[in-house]
């Protein structure tokens, strides 16, 4: 086998990184995104419901400027007026354990990376989804989600 290796002037880097390692006009990468990937990673030896079982914060990364969380619990409730009630405290708790679980994401970034990353929400919503209901029973079970977008800068 022959491997044909290019010298590193004809290598075809994309103009803005290849004109910032040449002449450093470019401007600089804010986001370092292995670094980003780690702290928002709860998959491999962390977990993402560190303090309670009964809900979950996720965040993956789309594109190169979002970050989305999504959250998710298991709620009861019996009628429709607590069905109501219910659905507003859920959307409370929602935005408070996002915000927290992303402010420890921007504190293990800024561990990392040794620079702290701005984040801007762009949009939200939330949905319920019912999953145990009877006949004889008023206790209905659900899961309440909710998705959190921020743009990365």
């Amino acid at each position: 086998m022959i491997l044909n290796i290019m010298p590193y002037d004809e290598v075809q880097l994309p103009r803005f990184v290849r004109d910032e390692l040449l002449d450093g006009s470019a401007s600089e990468i804010d986001i370092d995104y292995n670094y980003l990937g780690q702290a928002i990673d709860t998959s491999w030896g962390r977990s993402s419901t560190p303090m309670t079982s009964s809900r979950s914060v996720k965040f993956t990364l789309a594109g190169q400027s979002m970050l989305i969380a999504k959250y998710i619990t298991i709620v009861n409730f019996s009628s429709t007026g607590m069905f109501k009630t219910m659905k507003a405290e859920q959307i409370d708790e929602a935005e408070k354990v996002v915000y927290a679980a992303l402010a420890h994401v921007k504190a293990a970034y800024k561990d990392l990376a040794g620079r702290a990353i701005k984040v801007k929400e762009t949009s939200r919503n939330d949905d319920i989804e019912i999953i145990g209901m009877g006949v004889h029973s008023p206790l209905r079970r659900a899961y309440y989600r909710a998705t959190f977008t921020f743009d990365v800068g």
